[in-house]
């Protein structure tokens, strides 16, 4: 029984999510370079009430940088796997790095308009995301119009 290749093609993940990833990647390397730039400011020429302010939002800085590229890279791979559970903990992950992101624009001690800017981007980025993600889950929770018996052969390829 022959199967055309087209019977067989059944991807569901997003390019688009895909991209605003990768472009999320690049914004994320920035803000981070911007975020330590003014911090490297801010510590030398506005005087903290408390040391343990400045500390605390350079310890939040890294956990919101690091969780967030955790998330994206969770992202990817949630989309290119087409899973839903990774997905799931993909959007929980978005939410707290969103949280963190308003951290550093409302509740922060001192804000820069360089690092409110960036931070403004990345919220952007970030909301992009979550409404892409849900749209993939979305589409990976629909049921495959691809017969059962054809998902576990192995596809050959014909000339």
């Amino acid at each position: 029984m022959a199967v055309a290749s087209s019977e067989l093609s059944n991807v569901r993940s997003s390019v688009i999510f895909e991209i605003f990833l990768t472009i999320n990647r690049w914004c994320l390397l920035v803000w981070l370079l911007i975020e330590s730039l003014s911090f490297v400011y801010k510590n030398a020429t506005i005087i903290y009430p408390n040391q343990g302010y400045f500390a605390g939002e350079v310890i939040l800085m890294l956990a919101v940088f690091f969780v967030d590229l955790f998330r994206i890279l969770l992202g990817s791979i949630s989309n290119r796997t087409e899973s839903i559970l990774l997905s799931a903990f993909t959007i929980i992950l978005t939410i707290a790095v969103f949280f963190g992101y308003l951290y550093f624009i409302l509740w922060q001690l001192f804000v820069i308009r360089a690092e409110l800017i960036m931070t403004i981007i990345a919220l952007i980025f970030t909301g992009s995301e979550i409404i892409f993600l849900i749209l993939c889950i979305v589409f990976f929770a629909r049921p495959s119009p691809i017969p059962t018996i054809y998902r576990h052969l192995p596809y050959q390829a014909s000339l």
